[in-house]
């Protein structure tokens, strides 16, 4: 089938994430299935696209490392992996605590390529994973799934939804999904390309849809990476390619006041990570060149309806 841009957005953050556990020793994410899901061809060809990119990163660096392996390592690891791998990690990190909790429902929206479906392990009998994503890129997932002869688990439920013109919550519903029991919602790396009206109104929906005591967790980027003058050079060029696709990164928040914007979505504020608290938390006393990215934030919110 044809890739729309949201399926080729899947494939690269899916060999982004297969690459940190071939290439890693101490793998901050261990998505071991993640490369199982992409063809060889498309593994060179996103390889080469990623290693030829050097220069626009670090003109220095394209001169001095001499070996494609040696480039896209480079990239990879200063570029790219560790926003990816640290927010998956994040997310499922707390989606165990959730799990001890009670909580027998997992919703990942903009699911794109992720594996945790089908890398479960120690989860109740009773437990649903719902993915929810663009029709297109969900029809491409599962076309690729059989394409690889990988079985979709029976507790894992496919919710396609365009959501310019499909309700969440009546699509949700209609998989099966229970707004009488407790339930755990991720959305990485999507936020930062949302209207902040888009956002709030679907922090309202999940809070409408969920018993209080939900959890929802998403990466944002801060409001300083927004201005030249205080963004990093990374965050920089990271805007200047996401422009140039077609997808500007336009979101952004006042960390501190992060708890007061969404006071009107029925959402508490139950944890904030800094980019020093993901470095902490993720990337200390490491050896190779991988570190939190400056800007980016990790967020925990609680359903708390009135």
């Amino acid at each position: 089938m044809e890739k729309t841009k949201q399926s080729l957005t899947a494939l690269v953050s899916c060999f982004a994430r297969g690459y940190h556990v071939a290439n890693s020793s101490q793998p901050v994410f261990n998505d071991h299935l993640a490369h199982s899901l992409l063809r060889e061809d498309e593994k060179q060809l996103i390889a080469a696209n990623w290693a030829n990119a050097i220069a626009f990163f670090d003109q220095e660096k394209s001169e001095v490392l001499k070996t494609f392996a040696e480039k896209l390592d480079w990239v990879m690891n200063t570029q790219t992996i560790p926003q990816l791998v640290s927010r998956s990690r994040y997310a499922e990190d707390g989606l165990m605590s959730a799990v001890k909790r009670g909580i027998k429902q997992y919703v990942i929206l903009g699911a794109g390529l992720d594996t945790f479906a089908l890398r479960q392990e120690n989860l109740p009998e009773d437990f649903i994973i719902f993915e929810v994503d663009h029709p297109a890129t969900q029809t491409f997932k599962i076309n690729r799934l059989h394409e690889m002869g990988i079985a979709v688990p029976p507790n894992l439920k496919f919710v396609p939804v365009d959501f310019k013109n499909d309700s969440l919550q009546n699509e949700l519903k209609k998989s099966g999904f229970d707004g009488q029991k407790y339930a755990y919602f991720s959305l990485l790396g999507v936020v930062m390309y949302l209207e902040k009206k888009d956002f709030y109104q679907l922090l309202s929906t999940i809070s409408a849809l969920s018993v209080n005591g939900s959890s929802f967790v998403f990466d944002y980027l801060d409001d300083t990476a927004f201005n030249d003058t205080t963004a990093s050079q990374k965050l920089i060029q990271m805007r200047q390619i996401t422009a140039q696709t077609g997808e500007p990164i336009i979101t952004g928040f006042d960390p501190f006041e992060l708890d007061l914007e969404l006071q009107d979505c029925n959402m508490l504020l139950y944890e904030n990570l800094s980019p020093a608290n993901i470095e902490e938390m993720y990337f200390a006393n490491r050896e190779d060149e991988l570190h939190a990215f400056d800007h980016f934030h990790f967020a925990h919110l609680v359903v708390n309806k009135r």
